[in-house]
């Protein structure tokens, strides 16, 4: 990768590489933008689900996905709805969760701080189609239903980090 030539000459003109670790200058640059001092921060993309800590001198995980992390949950059911990627799969569930009406009960895992997407995916991913040709939901009900699941739950293990 280009990037990687620039950080060796840059190395061999005397500037020292330093390994960063991605999730923390994450948190660093909000930290930093946000002045706050000993944040929880619920740290989610389409790879990681998780909650962090500033604790004992290091960032800690207070808790994590057990098995997909949430944007993979959401990118994954957005392509049984055929949603498209632009923007993001993320974003399109979110506009056609707006116009929701009814609230489907879908599986919720929450093992202490621990969260689990696989059986609420498995569940909506079985059920979409049944569910859509019978008329018992639309696609907007669908996406509200998963948004407002996934969220409560991802509120949930936050929530008991900051009270620990």
């Amino acid at each position: 990768a280009f990037s990687a030539i620039v950080v060796r000459v840059l190395s061999q003109l005397g500037k020292p590489i330093v390994a960063v670790n991605h999730c923390v200058a994450h948190i660093e640059m909000g930290r930093v933008v946000t002045g706050a001092d000993d944040p929880v921060v619920l740290y989610v993309s389409g790879g990681n689900t998780q909650v962090i800590a500033y604790s004992e001198g290091r960032y800690r995980i207070f808790g994590e996905t057990i098995d997909i992390a949430v944007g993979n949950c959401l990118d994954r059911f957005a392509r049984v709805l055929k949603l498209s990627n632009d923007p993001s799969p993320g974003y399109n569930i979110e506009q056609l969760a707006k116009k929701g009406e009814n609230f489907i009960d879908l599986p919720y895992a929450v093992k202490g701080m621990d969260v689990s997407f696989s059986g609420i995916l498995s569940y909506i991913e079985t059920t979409a189609e049944e569910k859509l040709k019978n008329n018992e939901c639309t696609p907007a009900d669908l996406c509200y239903s998963l948004q407002e699941t996934v969220f409560a739950m991802l509120v949930e293990i936050t929530e008991r980090a900051m009270a620990h």
